[in-house]
């Protein structure tokens, strides 16, 4: 249900298959971040960071409904597509209920007193009637998800004393757009490459060596159980891309190898299987209040398998997967410092 940017997309080193299992080029675990601890034995079996005020559920605002143009929080009209917003005289005789069916992009443009909707439509320019229906803004949302606490309702008074009314879920909008259009691609830093095929590939690239098994460990078990942080993870391995943030796993040991496989990388001298809970933030609907506490916080999981090829000092050198299970790639970039151009004073909203 998520579609990553092309920006993004692009950091991805260009490269082709591996004769070898270890990681080169686009699979290198030092592009996430240098320093990792590469020896198996130093890395916790299980880790887990934050489960609130950070890492909520939030909504990935589907092209096809629009993005944040979606009035959600409208009987009547949270299934269209487009529609004629309030001029600046219908605004002011519209009450507190009446304001809160507007569409994240409205309200804010209100906010601003900008009766003439730029928000809005420079949403439109991103939205997509014909899209597929995974696509939306989860590369936002699994960012902010991560980065900061859950919002809160909120109501703001605008430059002509019109109180706007925002919900939690108009706050992540704004939030998740901002991340996803209006942030420099630069500092994202990822591993492994998109799969652009589906299933069924017809003799093309099969998708098996987007993200190799021993880097993704490596990545996992660093930012997770040393660094307690959490990254994003596309959790479907083909050409949808559902980004996804990442919160926690547990891994245990089932096979030990004392002759490592004929693809293993050139300097492993054995092999481990491990059998990887994966666990990260799932979607939900947007909703007026936060999450956290009810049943819209949702949670999932990935069951993967797969080899880590050691070499004589116990560093991880390379990685097979066994499972049909198996990310596409991983990701992550570093908070912004301050917010610039439409969405500037979307601080404003915030807590923190």
């Amino acid at each position: 249900m998520n579609f990553i940017g092309t920006a993004l997309i692009g950091l991805v080193l260009s490269g082709t298959a591996l004769a070898f299992s270890e990681w080169d080029g686009l699979s290198n675990p030092d592009i996430i971040r240098s320093g990792f601890t590469h020896r198996l034995y130093d890395l916790p079996l299980e880790g887990a960071i934050f489960y609130g005020p950070r890492g909520w559920s939030g909504h990935y605002w589907p092209s096809i409904k629009g993005g944040i143009n979606n009035r959600w929080n409208s009987r009547r009209e949270k299934d269209q597509y487009d529609f004629v917003s309030p001029t600046r005289d219908q605004i002011f005789r519209m009450n507190a209920n009446q304001l809160s069916t507007l569409s994240p992009s409205e309200k804010y443009d209100i906010f601003m007193g900008r009766y003439d909707f730029p928000l809005k439509q420079e949403v439109y320019s991103h939205a997509r009637r014909d899209g597929k229906e995974w696509e939306g803004i989860c590369h936002g949302w699994a960012l902010v998800s991560l980065m900061y606490d859950e919002p809160t309702a909120v109501t703001l008074r605008n430059p002509d004393g019109i109180n706007v009314p925002f919900g939690s879920a108009d706050v992540k909008a704004l939030l998740s757009y901002y991340y996803a259009w209006h942030v420099d691609a630069a500092p994202a830093r990822q591993i492994g490459q998109r799969c652009n095929f589906g299933r069924w590939t017809g003799g093309q690239r099969a998708c098996d060596d987007d993200l190799n098994a021993g880097a993704f460990h490596i990545v996992l078990t660093n930012k997770i159980a040393l660094q307690k942080e959490g990254f994003v993870m596309d959790v479907e391995r083909w050409d949808e891309v559902w980004n996804q943030p990442v919160i926690g796993y547990s891994s245990r040991v089932v096979g030990t190898y004392t002759r490592p496989s004929p693809s293993a990388a050139r300097n492993a001298v054995s092999e481990l299987k491990l059998a990887t809970t994966v666990w990260y933030v799932d979607e939900d609907e947007p909703s007026w209040y936060p999450n956290f506490g009810t049943n819209n916080q949702v949670f999932a999981k990935k069951e993967l398998i797969y080899r880590l090829e050691l070499d004589s000092q116990g560093q991880i050198v390379g990685g097979a997967w066994e499972s049909e299970e198996r990310p596409d790639f991983v990701w992550s970039r570093p908070k912004e410092t301050s917010f610039q151009g439409i969405l500037a004073r979307l601080p404003l909203l915030l807590k923190n």
